[in-house]
């Protein structure tokens, strides 16, 4: 594993170096709203694996979806065919990773439980990196109790992250356009009990969509569930990158309007400094918004998991990270539009030199660069 880490970890301390050289000593720091202590803790907090990536998402899977959100592309088209992960990539992804400090986020571009290789993909990522924890995603309306029987059985998940999305019956009738509320809520029951009976470890959460106007039903359906689940998150939406496919009127048109305020004025992508993620083709992506889009998604892979390494893969993400730190972030056209980089707090220091440019930084937070 040293092997294969050495030389790209070599070139990301290096640039880290001279990224802390470059700063100019006459640069004039920019006030910010936040105290500088609470900026540089939020830091350490949200970067807290220095120069590697916090976390690393695996797309097992892509294939038509029981559901057919409204937030989601699957709304406007389906896949043609389902593509599986290949289990001999993801075990040679998984020889390349560290051994600790990454959470792998585990999901499907479909239902993850339906996936047929989720419960050899969890074995392997288990057996190769046992010390890494697992988050994995579920839209709750299919439950197949075998299968969940064998993660609890089997602790292949240490995490599992229920999308519950919307707090009432005629919401989650209108956002998944199905009308599943009551079979998901029974879901959720059981599979808490079966966690519970089995004296597992695996921490169970479930959030709603941020959405403006339902602040309210959120506390309500919060409340049912606190004490049974280890978390009831309300979560903040974004744009996921661009709205080419139209999912944002789509929502609107149904009174969903994300009730996050973009801020005003843009700092760096806290995503691309924290992780990154592998598609059921093996394609390495930069961000969080690389969602599935039939050729109007706007990012641009890193590169194939057949032709380059883990740790490879991570450090030509390198240069797009600059051009946030200098905040160059319209070089890149899927960063243009996109407000996924305020889904996370500013924790972020500016200087403008001399010339009237802006560098971006974080003080006492080790980072890749």
């Amino acid at each position: 594993m040293k092997t294969i880490l050495m030389k790209p970890l070599g070139k990301i301390r290096q640039l880290l170096s001279a990224d802390r050289r470059q700063r100019s000593n006459e640069a004039v720091p920019v006030a910010a709203d936040q105290s500088e202590a609470q900026k540089i803790s939020y830091g350490k907090a949200v970067l807290n694996n220095g120069v590697l990536p916090t976390n690393f998402s695996i797309i097992i899977g892509a294939a038509p979806c029981n559901h057919t959100c409204l937030f989601c592309p699957q709304s406007i088209e389906k896949p043609k065919k389902a593509v599986w992960l290949d289990l001999g990539l993801l075990e040679k992804v998984m020889s390349e990773m560290p051994e600790e400090n990454i959470l792998l986020n585990v999901a499907s571009y479909s239902e993850t439980l339906a996936a047929p290789s989720l419960i050899p993909s969890l074995r392997l990522m288990k057996k190769i990196r046992p010390k890494l924890s697992i988050a994995m995603a579920s839209n709750g309306s299919l439950f197949k109790e075998s299968v969940l029987q064998q993660i609890i059985d089997e602790s292949l998940v240490d995490h599992y992250s229920f999308s519950f999305d919307a707090a009432t019956k005629n919401d989650y009738a209108t956002l998944m356009q199905a009308d599943h509320y009551e079979k998901t809520w029974s879901h959720l029951e059981r599979l808490v009990e079966m966690r519970d009976q089995a004296r597992s470890s695996m921490k169970v959460t479930t959030h709603i969509m941020g959405f403006k106007g339902k602040e309210a039903d959120f506390e309500e359906f919060k409340k049912s569930w606190d004490g049974k689940v280890d978390a009831v998150v309300w979560r903040r939406v974004s744009n996921w990158g661009s709205d080419d496919l139209g999912l944002e009127a789509q929502l609107a048109r149904e009174g969903f309007v994300s009730a996050h305020e973009t801020p005003s004025k843009r700092f760096p992508c806290p995503s691309i400094f924290m992780h990154f993620k592998l598609n059921p083709e093996g394609q390495y992506f930069p961000c969080v918004a690389a969602v599935p889009a039939y050729g109007k998604n706007l990012v641009a892979p890193i590169g194939n998991a057949t032709e380059i390494s883990w740790a490879d893969a991570w450090e030509r993400l390198s240069q797009m990270r600059q051009a946030h730190l200098e905040g160059r972030w319209d070089d890149y056209e899927c960063c243009r539009t996109c407000n996924v980089w305020s889904m996370w707090d500013d924790m972020w220091f500016e200087e403008v030199l001399l010339d009237g440019s802006s560098r971006f930084f974080l003080k006492d937070v080790v980072h890749a660069v």
